[in-house]
């Protein structure tokens, strides 16, 4: 009898320290079994409240960003007590990407933390996200802006070649051009719009050039002896060449213009871009 009653002490013993363990173990991660899944509500308040901690942007502008970008799907408890939320993309594309984003639960008293997000299958820190969609998305705005630039460069190179085929058919003919004060006028409202950084300004001073482009190379129908001369033809060449550059330049800025807005609207990328100060840009001018 007493060997039992000591067994009986011993196992006793164990299972308290093993019920003391386990305890101890859900008390460190913050969870027990009894704990509750995130709500969705909350999973955008969790990831708004993470953006502004490194941002200004308010709390309720970045809530009503994430609605524009995603979507939650589902909601799972993992063992740890973390929750997993699944969320996709709103904006339609051929293949909408949903990717998995990991919560862990607030101790009493406090609220849900966003904790890692899921890319190609791995999941990373939350802090990893900051860098690395700045990083991509910066590098679209960059391509955004290096091809207004060569907008800007074509239309001056444009104008510039109106001008030199308008003052050979002068030298040619004995007469001005009608066309010609037109074309010195517009490169000149076009270099003060440069100068005083007046994007208005320069999109109404390459319309205006636009508007001039027939007249310039139909203006050997009206003096026939310029299609027989050399260097007139040889500077029409030119110049229709840089209309032609500048409509392709206007295509990749467009181009570059969408690619930019489109990754703004695409995860995990979009769950940060209002945060990091990236909003989506109206183009300046039309591909044609």
């Amino acid at each position: 009898m007493h060997r039992f009653n000591s067994l009986f002490i011993i196992v006793f013993s164990s299972l308290v320290a093993l019920s003391a363990n386990q305890l101890s173990i859900e008390a460190q991660t913050g969870a027990t079994k009894d704990g509750k899944e995130i709500e969705k509500d909350e999973v955008y308040l969790s990831i708004a409240r993470r953006i502004n901690s490194v941002s200004e942007s308010p709390v309720t502008a970045i809530t009503g960003e994430l609605d524009t970008v995603m979507e939650v799907v589902s909601i799972t408890k993992e063992a740890d007590g973390k929750s997993l939320v699944t969320i996709k993309e709103v904006v339609p594309s051929d293949a909408p990407k949903s990717i998995r984003l990991k919560f862990t639960p607030p101790p009493e008293g406090h609220q849900w933390t966003w904790v890692e997000f899921e890319e190609n299958r791995r999941f990373y820190p939350v802090d990893k996200l900051f860098p690395y969609a700045k990083d991509e998305i910066s590098k679209r705005k960059q391509r955004v802006d290096t091809w207004w630039t060569q907008i800007l460069d074509w239309i001056g190179k444009q104008g510039e070649a109106a001008n030199k085929v308008l003052d050979t058919a002068k030298a040619v003919t004995k007469n001005d051009p009608p066309m010609l004060a037109t074309i010195v006028n517009i490169r000149k409202n076009l270099n003060q719009a440069k100068q005083d950084n007046d994007k208005d300004g320069m999109i109404n001073a390459y319309r205006e050039l636009e508007k001039q482009a027939e007249p310039v190379t139909a203006l050997g129908d009206t003096y026939p002896d310029l299609k027989a001369n050399d260097a007139y033809l040889r500077l029409l060449e030119e110049y229709k060449n840089s209309i032609e550059q500048t409509g392709a330049a206007r295509k990749e800025y467009v181009k570059a213009v969408k690619n930019y807005n489109e990754i703004l609207q695409r995860l995990p990328f979009g769950l940060v871009a209002y945060g990091l100060q990236f909003t989506k840009i109206e183009p300046l001018i039309s591909e044609e």
